[in-house]
């Protein structure tokens, strides 16, 4: 479900930049959208940085 928009950070270059937040996984986290710098989905929604090991099992199911 889309809920808007957020700002996410990416994690290889730092970029925040503003994405759509869509729910991952029937859960509070967010799908993490691609960089719009360097193209990598490491990205992470700035308000949820102390899920950042949540984020990487995210990350890694993705792969």
């Amino acid at each position: 479900m889309i809920r808007g928009t957020t700002l996410f950070i990416c994690t290889k270059c730092k970029k925040v930049f503003l994405a759509p937040d869509i729910e991952y996984g029937a859960m509070v986290y967010s799908v993490p959208m691609p960089c719009k710098r360097c193209g990598s989905r490491r990205t992470l929604p700035v308000l949820q940085l102390p899920y950042y090991a949540v984020y990487k099992k995210i990350w890694k199911t993705m792969e």
